[in-house]
């Protein structure tokens, strides 16, 4: 479960399709109640991106400039000027990083938006029926 949970690709795709889901129901049922209410699960999913160290259990990393570049161990500019390849662990945490920093954020302000204002498609289907 924390493999999926910490799975950025798999969470992003998880609330693409709450939301298609929740807007076919609206639209088959011509009640857009339940495309908003699938806001707040893609709110939920937002927060599983934002608190993706901590489902993976990743440790937090201390920035070393290092010596032979003048980069940071965090920087993966400085593997590729030493001719060494980037660590697994390296690559997690700027995997964490987009989620947290980017996706985290990104899908939980559409979820607030579905949640908050997704019902109001019934009064476009409304006055178009």
């Amino acid at each position: 479960m924390r493999r999926l949970l910490g799975n950025t690709r798999f969470m992003i795709g998880v609330a693409i399709a709450i939301t298609v889901v929740g807007l076919a129901m609206g639209i088959v049922l011509r009640e857009f109640m339940w495309f908003a209410r699938s806001g707040a699960l893609v709110v939920a999913v937002g927060l599983a991106l934002l608190s993706r160290a901590g489902v993976i259990g990743e440790p937090k990393k201390i920035d070393v400039t290092m010596s032979a570049t003048g980069l940071s161990d965090l920087d993966p500019e400085h593997y590729r000027r030493t001719g060494e390849p980037i660590p697994d662990w390296l690559v997690e945490d700027l995997e964490t990083s987009g989620a947290v920093g980017f996706w985290g954020p990104m899908v939980s302000a559409v979820g607030i938006l579905i949640w908050g204002f997704g019902d109001l498609l019934n009064q476009l289907l409304n006055n178009h029926a």
